[in-house]
């Protein structure tokens, strides 16, 4: 059975926080938050499962944290997130997988320093961890230095200019076996998540202005792996599960096909079929038609040799004379 394991932690980065290499990586990369270690349980593959809602401020010795998201991975729908406190991430079905719940905290009054500037990081919310990879361009950037010192120190000083950062999943990709596979979703403005200032995020592009602090992660995720369908003709019913019965016209429709069977559109036989249906109201293949044409044309010209071999003449259909019917 699947082990749940619940985590509490902040991003308590400052200036220069260096993502490479990464001085921890257990808690995902965060930092555990004091007295609320994780926890773990047993679940069952196929129930349901959601997380309790979060306390929106955590206070510890020294630290004061605010609530900056949740996000519960390893259920069958994937990465499920919420930024809101009170409001748990939507109910999700446990597979036979970990499921991996992170409770992420910002320090309240937590800034970068004397400086002002972006703490930026990468964020997996499939595995729910901190991602070491180069992940962002920052422009303008003529030396390339910021983009370093983005990537490396997850760390854009904005004391005299304002920048674009802008999230890439190409290089990030490689993180996994499959390199197109981590797709970027969204950046997130761990201060004020559900309403981040005007003009900060636009898609891919976090624009902090000149004299802006922020914290911001970056999230991305794997994409779903579709579901490999059968070849055929775009217009072709699509059988994508191999336990569809084919052979017969009554046969239970798939859970898995999202086009619906003649049977299921009442099409019972050669009467009901229609236009665009065989026999059984399967679909007619126009290739199919069009190899029966071309061996019907291969007989007709045999049998013109033979014709004309014998003496006799073979006469086309569009060479015959008009015969007028007789009163």
């Amino acid at each position: 059975m699947p082990t749940l394991t619940i985590q509490y932690v902040y991003f308590g980065a400052t200036n220069g926080h260096t993502r490479q290499p990464r001085s921890t990586t257990s808690y995902g990369g965060f930092t555990p938050i004091p007295g609320l270690g994780a926890g773990t349980a047993t679940l069952i593959t196929g129930t349901p499962y959601q997380p309790p809602t979060a306390p929106a401020t955590v206070t510890v010795p020294g630290l004061t944290l605010s609530f900056a998201f949740v996000n519960v991975c390893g259920l069958t729908q994937g990465p499920l997130n919420s930024f809101v406190a009170s409001t748990p991430p939507a109910v999700g079905t446990v597979g036979t997988v970990p499921v991996l719940v992170n409770y992420v905290y910002l320090p309240v009054g937590g800034g970068p320093g004397g400086a002002s500037g972006a703490v930026i990081d990468a964020y997996n919310e499939t595995a729910g961890t901190l991602v070491d990879n180069d992940f962002v361009t920052v422009s303008p950037d003529p030396s390339g230095t910021l983009t370093t010192e983005a990537n490396v120190d997850g760390w854009v000083d904005t004391t005299d200019s304002g920048y674009t950062i802008t999230a890439d999943h190409p290089n990030i990709g490689a993180y996994l076996a499959d390199p197109t596979n981590l797709l970027f979703d969204q950046w997130v403005d761990l201060a004020t998540p559900t309403m981040p200032p005007p003009g900060l995020i636009s898609g891919a592009n976090l624009t902090p202005g000149q004299g802006v602090s922020v914290y911001a992660l970056a999230f991305y995720k794997v994409a779903p792996t579709p579901k490999l369908e059968k070849e055929g003709p775009p217009w072709r019913e699509k059988l994508i599960s191999k336990d569809w019965e084919k052979e017969y016209p009554g046969s239970k429709e798939s859970t898995d096909s999202p086009y619906k069977s003649p049977a299921a559109e009442g099409i019972k036989g050669p009467k009901d079929a229609g236009e665009g249906y065989g026999a059984y109201g399967y679909g007619v293949d126009p290739a199919e038609i069009a190899a029966q044409l071309r061996e019907l044309n291969q007989r007709l010209s045999r049998l013109e040799a033979d014709i004309t071999a014998k003496g006799a003449a073979f006469i086309k259909p569009e060479d015959r004379p008009e015969v007028k019917r007789q009163r």
